[in-house]
């Protein structure tokens, strides 16, 4: 096997099943409908990584937006529904839609539900239009409403994908496959960003190269806060420990260094070497 081969298969075994598509769609409309019962809802659609096509199999949490407005608004400094009390009434809704096979957990920006019948989840965000464009969504961490728009990320991540010929979101789903399993300490939009501004560095001419440059300019980035591009106020990265910044900084400095050995080696012809190294920064998964 050479490594192009292997990256292929890695690839396709990234992938979400079409089926997962078509169940993740229906249940969605499910979700609404049961949910519209108790809260009012305008609108709902699925978003995050999953809408942007960047998440990778096995699937584990979808994200889903609950617009709850019609008319966009600012924000206002008395009165109106807080962010506690945001979550709170999407919480208690999904109790009452779902009374028996169906695990309810608050988070800071969303709602879990963790259905005994699926083998994947569902995060949901209640969020508010937002004048003149994006959502509000509740921040329980910070304690305020933070701008959001999922439409703009979408559009950032089609436009580089296709100015690199369709080579980003695999890659990207590379990488993220990569964090899994390397103490997962990277936000999944994070690592999109950065993947993004990568290729805008240098020209990708195939999967294992845009890897090996992404985790070349990684270690640039760990312990830096990263704002979203949308509104640059929200920090996309994920907020680490010391313990944490130490281990990963380690990591990815090994393995930035690994990935340019196997590039390297791989030109000179020994795939046989390539792989290894490959199997080595991947940790388990890697085709051989």
């Amino acid at each position: 096997m050479t490594v192009s081969e292997a990256f292929l298969e890695l690839k396709s075994q990234l992938e979400l099943p079409a089926s997962h598509s078509q169940r993740a769609s229906s249940a969605q409309q499910e979700l609404r409908t049961r949910l519209s019962s108790t809260l009012s809802i305008q609108d709902s659609f699925l978003t995050g990584s999953y809408a942007r096509h960047t998440k990778i199999h096995p699937l584990n949490d979808i994200d889903v937006m609950i617009v709850r407005n019609s008319a966009r608004v600012g924000l206002s400094s008395s009165g109106g529904t807080s962010p506690s009390q945001a979550i709170d009434e999407v919480a208690q809704a999904a109790r009452i839609a779902f009374p028996n096979g169906v695990t309810v957990k608050k988070q800071s920006r969303s709602v879990n539900l963790s259905f005994a019948s699926l083998d994947f989840g569902f995060d949901l965000i209640p969020g508010w239009l937002r004048d003149p464009d994006g959502y509000w969504i509740p921040d329980l961490g910070a304690g305020f409403w933070i701008p959001t728009n999922p439409q703009a990320h979408a559009g950032i991540m089609t436009e580089a994908n296709e100015r690199s010929a369709g080579r980003l979101k695999p890659v990207i789903k590379m990488v993220k496959y990569w964090s899994r399993n390397n103490y997962d300490l990277f936000c999944s939009f994070h690592l999109e960003l950065i993947a993004e501004w990568a290729f805008r560095q240098s020209n990708v001419d195939s999967y294992q190269t845009g890897v090996a440059l992404v985790l070349a300019y990684l270690p640039r980035f760990v312990g830096v806060s990263m704002m979203d591009p949308a509104y640059g106020l929200n920090r996309v990265d994920k907020p680490l420990t010391s313990d944490e910044l130490q281990k990963l900084r380690s990591r990815v400095d090994h393995d930035s260094q690994s990935a340019r050995a196997a590039i390297q080696l791989e030109a000179g012809g020994n795939h046989t070497s390539a792989l290894d190294t490959w199997k080595g920064i991947f940790l388990h998964g890697f085709p051989t």
